[in-house]
């Protein structure tokens, strides 16, 4: 089982690095292994913002990582590109809240509800 406090140490992390995540959303899909969604507003523009990038286990996190990250826009663009993607933000849980976090729920839960 994935705490929630390892999961709230993992997301400060990435809050706290030379180009940090401003916002984060945890998609709970199973016990195995975390996703997350990621605002990192330095990021470039990205046309396949919604493929997640895979990490291993490790010593400082110890399940498999999921992570979908980029700027704002390009998160709303692959929200509108994957609905099932969508769907996931709206049902999951904010662990970094931000001004951009927000509306990108929003828009997912009108995406998840068309």
């Amino acid at each position: 089982m994935i705490h929630q406090a390892k999961v709230n140490e993992l997301v400060q992390a990435h809050a706290e690095v030379e180009d940090p995540a401003t916002g984060a959303i945890w998609i709970r899909r199973d016990s195995s292994e975390v996703w997350l969604v990621e605002v990192i507003p330095t990021m470039a523009d990205d046309e396949q913002a919604q493929e997640p990038t895979f990490f291993n286990p490790g010593v400082g996190f110890r399940f498999p990582l999921a992570l979908v990250a980029g700027n704002r826009d390009s998160l709303e663009a692959a929200l509108r590109r994957d609905v099932e993607l969508a769907k996931e933000v709206a049902n999951g849980e904010v662990v970094l809240d931000h001004p951009d976090v927000q509306p990108l729920v929003a828009l997912a839960k009108q995406l998840a509800a068309a």
